[in-house]
């Protein structure tokens, strides 16, 4: 049952692989046309289109209200890894050498990735905190080419995920948190992965860091956790299914999945090998659940979506990225699985159900 209207969307990120503008670009600049280059590390840029899905149609009404519709106003070029993040350096040489006026990457490793390219395409998009990650001093007055919206609500929702967990599922003594790619930082005091560490240790419990894939310094997380978890070099289902094998093997018995636009694609296949190897497991996106995950705590993608839509809207119109400040999401979503729930052996707390947004029956 829906407790609160939630229209979830897709957090992009990085993205390469190859571009679809929907229409040429003939006399564009001179007409005054837009143009914008969008990016997602996994999905196909033909699903890429406000009839593909309620995150990007959120993200263009908003772009049409304020102003800028594709087809007439605008071009937008669509950009995709297709899940091969190798290709990410040539993409944004590639993006660059196209010369948008405004680049949406909805990842912040993208963001790093384009900054080494050029200093003069703005960029809008979502990302985890831009000041630990090198991509700003200031939050409030940005003083890079990039500005955007904060989906990381600060290192106290990884402990408020590890506290939601342990609330239905009691007898979890090892938590293993999953996170794609991670290149942008190696684990140090303040940072996700030595909180989650630090919060699960509160608990009671050990913690794993499962890596999907990545080049990593595995001496650096090993210097951490107890145990380190690699999945591969490359993202793909072959990746997952040897993570959560290893998983098992590691007697990680619950699992915490971190805001990587990677894992959309495969929501599905991470919630049925979840439910495969009986692994209660908390997502930080609504459609997981929908997907059959356990149970979900994040912020409202609904808010972000419009937000950078905003945004971008505000850059496209002349601002400088400098003009427009982060913004931090603080408005956050539960949402239930019930059947997962039945199926693992567990039940929801009725202040815990009253507390959800929405829960699937």
């Amino acid at each position: 049952m829906r407790r609160r209207e939630f229209i979830a969307g897709t957090a992009a990120t990085a993205a390469m692989g190859f571009a679809q503008p929907i229409w040429a670009e003939t006399n564009a600049r001179s007409a005054g046309v837009k143009r914008l280059a969008m990016y997602h590390p996994v999905q196909p840029p033909e699903q890429m289109t406000p009839s593909r899905g309620p995150g990007y149609k959120l993200f263009f009404e908003e772009l049409n209200r304020l102003g800028y519709v594709e087809g007439k106003n605008l071009i937008v070029e669509r950009y995709s890894a297709l899940g091969q993040p190798n290709r990410v350096g040539e993409l944004a040489r590639q993006i660059v050498a196209s010369r948008p006026d405004v680049i949406v990457p909805l990842s912040s490793l993208f963001v790093k990735e384009i900054m080494a390219v050029t200093t003069g395409i703005p960029m809008v998009g979502g990302t985890a905190d831009p000041v630990v990650l090198g991509l700003t001093t200031s939050l409030a007055r940005p003083d890079r080419n990039f500005t955007g919206v904060v989906v990381d609500s600060g290192l106290e929702i990884w402990a408020k995920r590890v506290q939601l967990l342990l609330e239905v599922a009691r007898k979890v003594t090892k938590v293993g948190f999953l996170q794609a790619n991670p290149t942008s930082f190696t684990p140090a005091p303040g940072t996700h992965p030595t909180y989650i560490l630090e919060a699960a240790q509160r608990a009671g419990m050990a913690a794993a860091y499962v890596l999907i894939a990545g080049k990593i310094d595995r001496a650096a997380y090993e210097r951490v956790f107890p145990t380190v978890i690699f999945g591969g070099e490359k993202v793909d289902r072959t990746a997952y299914e040897k993570t959560f094998e290893a998983m098992q093997k590691a007697g990680v018995d619950g699992l915490i999945v971190g805001e990587n636009a990677e894992f959309l694609p495969y929501r599905q296949l991470i919630t049925d090998l979840a439910a495969r190897y009986r692994v209660p497991s908390i997502y930080p996106f609504r459609e997981f659940v929908e997907a059959g995950g356990f149970m979900a705590y994040g912020v409202d993608t609904a808010d972000m979506l419009r937000r950078v839509a905003t945004m971008t809207a505000q850059v496209l119109g002349g601002a400088e990225p400098s003009d427009v400040p982060f913004y931090r999401l603080t408005k956050y979503e539960l949402a239930l699985n019930q059947k997962t729930a039945t199926s693992l052996g567990l039940e929801f707390p009725p202040t815990l159900l009253t507390a959800a947004d929405e829960v699937i029956e």
